[in-house]
């Protein structure tokens, strides 16, 4: 034993302090790991074409032969070329009467369903949400018919009751069809400040002797400001970055905004790509001062209409009035769902398109919807619709779901520039987000070739709509109770079990809700779609401008009714199976 205790002994090498193996064991758990991914991916999404279209307006000749070179040419040339006064003034003309109309509109609708006694609630719900379903550029395909100056039917009403015409071609009817497509965006704003105002100050109001109109101007509008010229920005914003009602419209009216001037410059040859550049990022530069402008007035609605007790909207009692808000309720949905659904519904049965007649029943026939499904380019595009859309919704529903758990319920670090990084494409307009993804893909020294893919428009359809998906996922994450995960937990389940037992099935409907939203902007989606596709990808968006534009307009609706019923369907059976997961009372 003495032998043993003489023996030198050998100390182990120094190792690091407890505390620092600790902190990297902590981050290299799951959750830090799919933080990183996640951000990783996001940041990618949202940047990377940001900042490529930003370089390619200050290089003298990107994507060119000669070597390209820093430069503030193409802002000079792009602001003092002829007609760039008249590009400015037609598109903050057009988004500014689009979104001050649409919001008037839209917020007016809320009133009269959430706040008042006006009889059919339910029908206007229904109606103020249909338009939703019916792609952009179908609307604007409806419109251009029925309001057509020589003989569109709405046109041929007119003229027949005597009444003055009206000329779609026109930036008032740029205003109008755009209109018609973003009321009901406003019409769900308007429905979130509405429910969540303490009517009280109107009551104590009426009781004192105020008129319903002077406390509707007095109190009601006063505390809905905010609220109001949010949503209005938000129209702006929108509008000024749309692609159908320019392009279809705007063109043959000779109105051009920056969309149309966009798309021409990537159109001639050689393309224009410091042009579009200098355009894209000022459209952004816009955008991003009306989104933030928007966000600061929501945050300052927010104190002025939640009170600490309880509270309902309660409904005010118009008198005879009411039946004027159920007349205005019917003349909505006349205008914005039936006639526009009706007219691609009549066209589409007719080999060649002629107004309604006892003469013209006898040339109805089914040879449009035939020449739908026998037309290789309309199967093609619409097999690649379903592939993109149906991708993107896979992908979107996984990465928010991903985003908005380490957001809402956890307390790493970062979570905050993750959420900031998901919110990005909103400020970026889908017209610049398609260049800019055009730009990347066509620079970039990557190892893989993704333009005349389906992938990149599948990259494109999941940015653009990851921002919205994370609206659905958000509120339903908020519901669910931190013990569940933590009983899982203390039952000895790691985290990726937790969430794929726990937080999966509770977040079903708002899961079902962000993919059907995704495949539907994605079947809609072409202010995007049209810079990214090539001959091989045409997706059914791109083939519905690319027939109307060859003046083939029976085609066109036959195809535009099979869209409608599709989404239609789809949105219907995601509602039914939503019912049957989740939280009852979820979203």
């Amino acid at each position: 034993m003495a032998l043993l205790a003489q023996q030198p002994t050998t100390a182990p090498p120094p190792g690091p302090p407890a505390p620092y193996r600790r902190r990297w064991r902590d981050r290299l758990n799951p959750q830090y790991i799919t933080l990183a991914i996640a951000a990783l991916a996001v940041a990618y999404l949202a940047l990377v074409p940001v900042g490529t279209m930003l370089y390619s307006s200050l290089q003298s000749d990107f994507l060119g032969t000669t070597p390209s070179t820093w430069t503030l040419h193409n802002y000079v040339s792009t602001f003092t070329a002829p007609g760039i006064g008249s590009l400015i003034y037609n598109s903050f003309v057009y988004a500014a009467a689009t979104s001050i109309f649409s919001t008037v509109v839209g917020f007016g609708l809320a009133w009269l369903v959430v706040r008042t006694n006006t009889p059919a609630k339910g029908f206007a719900r229904i109606a103020a949400l249909v338009p939703l379903i019916l792609p952009g550029i179908l609307n604007t395909v409806a419109w251009s018919l029925l309001l057509s100056p020589q003989r569109g039917q709405a046109n041929l009403a007119l003229h027949a009751l005597h009444l003055p015409q009206f000329n779609v071609y026109s930036l008032a009817g740029m205003v109008f069809v755009q209109s018609m497509h973003v009321i009901p965006v406003a019409y769900l704003m308007g429905t979130a400040s509405f429910t969540s105002m303490d009517s009280s100050l109107e009551e104590a109001a009426l009781a004192s002797g105020c008129s319903p109109a002077r406390t509707f101007r007095t109190i009601t509008l006063r505390i809905a400001r905010p609220a109001i010229l949010s949503a209005a920005l938000l129209m702006f914003v929108q509008t000024i970055s749309t692609f159908e009602v320019p392009q279809l419209i705007g063109v043959p009216a000779r109105h051009f905004v920056f969309v149309s001037r966009i798309y021409s410059a990537l159109q001639q040859f050689p393309a224009d790509y410091g042009t579009v550049g200098v355009l894209g990022i000022f459209v952004l530069v816009v955008a991003c001062i009306g989104l933030y402008s928007s966000q600061r007035l929501s945050r300052g609605s927010a104190v002025q209409t939640i009170t600490g007790k309880g509270f309902r909207a309660r409904a005010q009692d118009l008198g005879a009035w009411r039946w004027v808000g159920f007349a205005g309720f019917v003349v909505f949905f006349v205008v914005a769902v039936a006639l526009p659904l009706l007219m691609l519904l009549w066209a589409s049965f007719l080999p060649t398109y002629e107004s309604p007649s006892m003469d013209a029943l006898h040339h109805l026939s089914l040879t449009n919807y035939s020449q739908v499904i026998h037309r290789p380019g309309i199967v093609d595009a619409m097999k690649n619709s379903l592939i993109t859309a149906f991708s993107a919704g896979l992908i979107v529903t996984v990465l928010s779901a991903v985003v908005a758990y380490l957001t809402v319920k956890t307390r790493i670090r970062g979570r905050g520039l993750l959420d900031g990084l998901a919110t990005v494409p909103i400020a970026v307009p889908s017209v610049v987000m398609g260049v800019g993804i055009l730009y990347w893909y066509l620079s970039a020294p990557l190892p893989f070739h993704l333009y005349g893919t389906l992938t990149i428009l599948t990259i494109a359809f999941v940015t653009i709509t990851l921002p919205y998906a994370m609206r659905y996922l958000v509120p339903g994450m908020q519901q669910i109770k931190d013990e569940l995960e933590e009983a899982a937990t203390a039952s000895g389940a790691n985290w990726p079990q937790a969430f794929r037992r726990i937080f999966i099935p509770l977040l079903m409907p708002s899961l079902l809700s962000a993919f059907v939203y995704t495949m539907i902007v994605a079947f809609r989606e072409i202010s995007a779609a049209i810079f990214l596709y090539t001959s091989d990808t045409e997706v059914v968006s791109v083939q519905v401008y690319d027939l109307y534009s060859s003046g083939n307009y029976p085609v066109v609706a036959a195809l535009g009714v099979l869209i409608v019923l599709f989404l239609s369907l789809l949105a219907l059976v995601v509602r039914l199976i939503s019912r049957r997961f989740g939280i009852k009372n979820g979203s």
